[in-house]
Order: C-alpha cells, then structure tokens, then sequence
C-alpha cells in the first residue's frame, strides 16, 4: 500500500507544481516535501529517506533541468530524516503543529539548498525572503489542511448518514 501510495503523491505533486508553475504562482506549496512528510510521521528514517530521493530527483527535473542534478534530492533526503527523527520521539496530533513542522521543513529545505549552491558552485544567492516566507506560510497550510481532513472519520459520517435516511 505504501508504495502505491507514495508514487501517486509523487505523481499528483508533478502535476500539481506544473499546473501552478503555468499558473505563475509565485510562491506555491512544496508539494514534494508533503510525500517526504507522509512517508516520515510513523518515525521510520529510512523509508522516509528512500521516498526523498525520488521525491529530490523529480524536483531537480522540473525547477532545474541540467544544473547540478541532485541538489533537491539531498535536501530532501536530510528533511525525510529530521521530520522521521521528530515523529519518533514526539506526537504531533494537531494540524496547526504539522503546518509548524512542515513550514519549519520547508525553511530548513532551503537553507540546505543553499548551502549546496554556495559549496558547489561558489554562488551566495539566497532566496527572496518574502517568497521563501510565503512558501513556507503556503505549504504549511496545505499540509495542516491535508492532515486536518486526513483525521476527519469519512467513512462514519456516510454510514451515521445512510442510517438517518434508511429510518
């Protein structure tokens, strides 16, 4: 189940960057970071890592084709491993907490990826603060939002529903 279920969030987070990125959005949501994150809450690191390394290539294909191949997947692949070494030894049950982590991830992410840039290419270019800023408000609230509705019990709600209209 994890498998498939990791390369359809792989999939819909290709389709989903591409779609904002022709909509021009300027800071959306780090839809690979959000598969990383759902592999890494059951605080297991090495899967977690595993689903990064893909989750960083795809990246690195559709933000920087040809430029340092890689760079994504090592950010990701670290982040995959802080966010599983915090589900191991906290619980997080809150939405407004996940969004925290992830925003957190999403800063973390890129100072990585700066770093990197700055060692491997001599370049000190950070990003803009705002848009980092508005990323990272983005993603957490997407990621809160996707956990909120995640908890939700779906399937009892519709049998406590047919029940009412069978009566």
């Amino acid at each position: 189940m994890k498998p498939l279920r990791v390369a359809i969030g792989l999939s819909l987070a290709v389709l989903a960057t591409l779609a904002l990125g022709a909509l021009h959005v300027p800071a959306p949501p780090d839809f690979f970071l959000l598969v990383v994150a759902d592999m890494a809450k059951g605080g297991a690191a090495v899967p977690a890592m595993l689903v990064g390394l893909p989750a960083g290539l795809l990246e690195d294909t559709l933000l920087a084709p040809g430029h340092l191949l890689g760079l994504h997947a090592f950010s990701k692949i670290l982040v995959g491993y802080l966010l599983a070494t915090l589900g191991a030894r906290m619980v997080v049950e809150k939405p407004l907490a996940v969004g925290g982590l992830l925003a957190g991830a999403v800063l973390v992410d890129a100072a990585t990826l700066t770093f990197l840039v700055w060692v491997l290419k001599g370049d000190f270019l950070p990003p803009a603060p705002w848009l980092l800023l508005a990323r990272a408000a983005t993603t957490g609230l997407f990621g809160g939002l996707l956990y909120a509705v995640s908890r939700v019990p779906w399937k009892q709600r519709r049998e406590a529903r047919r029940r009412v209209r069978l009566t």
